[in-house]
């Protein structure tokens, strides 16, 4: 007796997903396949629509455990098809879901296990443990380590985007929309002419105009420290360090009346600013110059709860030559003591904060979950959209900005053998500590500074993903041993340990989990990093750097060393200028726009979870983001300047811009 199948074939939405291929669909059940059935009379497979098909076999299947596609050449040359999913309905009304989200790209099979997630003990047939081992293999040749420099962390070992697998690649024929040359950027926003372009007058917003206006006022640099590029490097100041002789003679008159530096120190009042990574690093030659300190800042939060800065010393070695610079100093002396200090933290920002905490831990996460978790697995259908394409954007990045003679190299202060450097260093301060935002915040001490809307916005972003991944796991893993018996989850976080922490045991990183406890904050660490943490050091850049004077990349003249001296004539040729500055502008520009596929933090359009609890939580996590959202657009109606980097809508799902 013959029994009857009905499939759906879906093809996804994304750029040229559809095919004039023959597609062939054949099933495997646990009683045995059903024959290869060509999809139509060669009827193309169009982007965004599902087709519909009947399946005759002549006995039962039994329990349906793979879907195989097959696709042959029409028009001698491979037109590749995206599939997103087929689903199967038997005579008795049980359907079968097999999500896929796969670009099938030659004539070798694809099989696509059935949907429930499912843990390496748990593939209760040899059909299904075969297809483990075969995807794990085949994974595991596609994405490999390299070493990239030494005391960095590995990363993939493809050279350019297009040698990646299909499925890692952005599908678009140029990659964000905005891999133009620098060259063809600078002429877009009119860089240099009289009249500002129109592409420059479309991305003009309120934060970008009053950075332009306000840059050189106390307020507008300490707000920074705070809210914008770079703020996660600002630290309560518990003691005076003695590499920065700070007196109360010298800074008493900017604290209020009644009040000593000690007495704001003990209230908690006093913050510093410490680039010390940079102690001792050469500046980059490649841009013609030799500048690069290592600066320290003291702040204080006044009576009026705005943080301002009260001390500046640019090096970190105190003496004759190296004055601390004071409010009080002439106007263009404390300027240029302050532009030396962003121009550190342009270094810091883009380099740690953004390159390394960001970019290269979210492809050490991509890369070892690529490695370890087969696609059945619940953390890989958990974490897939948080990694998706930052193995294409970070290759594109490794070619274009910090590749020899790329941007760092042309118009940073770092670029040159300092990128490596300050990569080491940073890397070697990096502790799970750092990378967990309410340890973070709490060993900072800032847990009580006002108007660090920064802080505000992620605890909501880090609680909000917690609660998610807390709900997720407890779906898959009953107890703690279940944690402690999952073999690939083990090789998943000792392969981020080791490769991308490099074995490193005074990072803190765990190489194994012991309870569903370590496994949620681990998770929870991971999809921040890729979404909030990076939105937060990234979508502001236009806004905050275009001004050069605001983020001097590089500094054409030595540190002032006594006080008194300092002209408006030097601090304009300390600055960059033509196409130095013309340079960094346009990578701002580049950096700060959106992922050309934007996929907003929350939206799950891979529906990779068939589990109708794991659906019902994503949508309890969509709702928590959409409360949030209201949450900070009402507090941004009453602000200054509107804080907009954490709004969930504006978050990408990953780091793929």
């Amino acid at each position: 007796m013959k029994v009857l199948y009905q499939i759906t074939i879906g093809t996804g939405n994304v750029f040229f997903a559809g095919t004039n291929d023959k597609i062939s669909v054949m099933l495997v059940g646990s009683l045995g396949s059903s024959e290869k059935v060509c999809i139509g009379n060669l009827l193309r497979l169009t982007q965004g629509r599902n087709y519909k098909m009947n399946l005759k076999t002549k006995s039962e299947l039994g329990d349906l455990l793979l879907v195989k596609l097959f696709k042959e050449t029409y028009l001698l040359v491979e037109d590749d098809w995206y599939c997103s999913y087929v689903n199967v309905e038997t005579t008795n009304r049980l359907t079968y879901y097999f999500p896929c989200y796969s670009w099938i790209t030659d004539s070798t099979p694809m099989e696509i296990i059935e949907g429930a997630a499912r843990k390496r003990h748990e593939y209760n047939s040899p059909i299904l443990e075969q297809y483990r081992v075969d995807e794990m293999q085949k994974r595991q040749e596609e994405y490999q380590w390299a070493v990239h420099a030494p005391g960095i962390p590995k990363i993939i070992h493809h050279e350019k985007a297009k040698d990646l697998p299909r499925d890692a690649k952005i599908p678009i024929d140029r990659p964000l929309g905005i891999f133009l040359s620098i060259a063809e950027v600078i002429s877009l926003l009119g860089l240099g002419e009289e009249e500002p372009s129109a592409t420059a007058l479309a991305h003009k917003t309120p934060v970008k105009d009053y950075v332009e206006e306000h840059w050189h006022e106390d307020w507008c640099f300490g707000y920074q420290f705070l809210n914008g590029l770079n703020p996660i490097l600002i630290k309560q100041c518990k003691e005076i360090p003695e590499k920065f002789p700070v007196t109360e003679q010298m800074v008493g008159p900017f604290l209020g009346p009644n009040t000593s530096l000690q007495q704001e120190v003990q209230k908690g009042n006093i913050f510093l600013v410490d680039y010390d990574m940079l102690d001792g690093i050469k500046a980059n030659p490649e841009a013609g110059h030799e500048y690069l300190e290592a600066p320290m800042c003291l702040l204080h939060v006044n009576a009026m709860n705005d943080l301002l800065p009260i001390a500046i010393q640019i090096t970190q070695h105190p003496g004759p030559e190296c004055p601390i610079f004071l409010p009080s100093d002439s106007h263009c002396d404390w300027l240029l003591a302050k532009m030396w200090v962003r121009n550190a933290d342009v270094q810091v920002h883009q380099l740690v904060s953004h390159l390394l905490r960001t970019h290269l831990f979210g492809e050490i996460f991509g890369i070892a979950t690529l490695r370890n978790l087969a696609s059945a697995h619940p953390i890989f259908k958990l974490l897939m959209p948080h990694v998706k394409y930052t193995l294409h954007i970070n290759i594109e990045a490794r070619n274009l900005l910090i590749s020899k003679g790329g941007v760092f190299d042309k118009a940073f202060s770092s670029g040159g053998t300092a990128i490596e450097e300050v990569l080491q260093r940073g890397l070697k301060r990096t502790t799970y500590e750092s990378m967990c935002l309410p340890d973070n915040l709490a060993a900072r001490g800032v847990e009580k500074i006002p108007n660090y809307y920064f802080r505000d916005d992620t605890q909501k972003i880090w609680l909000a993903i917690n609660k998610f991944t807390e709900n997720i796991v407890d779906v898959y893993y009953e107890n703690d041993a279940s944690v402690q018996s999952d073999t690939e989850l083990q090789a998943w976080v000792k392969e981020i340990f080791t490769e991308g922490l490099l074995a490193n045991p005074l990072s803190g990183f765990p190489s194994s989990f012991h309870s569903k406890t370590e496994l949620i904050k681990f998770l929870t660490m991971v999809i921040f990093t890729c979404t909030g943490q990076h939105s937060a050091v990234n979508a502001g850049q236009y806004e905050w750097s275009s001004s050069v004077e605001n983020s001097p990349a590089i500094m054409r003249k030595p540190a002032p060393t006594e006080k008194g001296k300092v002209t408006k004539k030097d601090i304009r040729d300390t600055l960059p200028q033509g196409i130095q500055k013309y340079r960094v502008i346009a990578t701002t520009f580049l950096l700060s726009q959106p992922a050309h596929i934007n996929t907003k933090l929350g939206t799950y359009e891979e529906e990779r979870f068939t589990e109708p609890l794991a659906r019902a939580h994503i949508t309890d996590f969509q709702q928590a983001l959409l409360q949030i959202e209201q949450e900070i657009t009402k507090r941004n109606e009453d602000l200054r300047l509107p804080y907009t980097y954490l709004l969930p809508s504006l978050i990408d799902n990953s780091v793929a811009v």
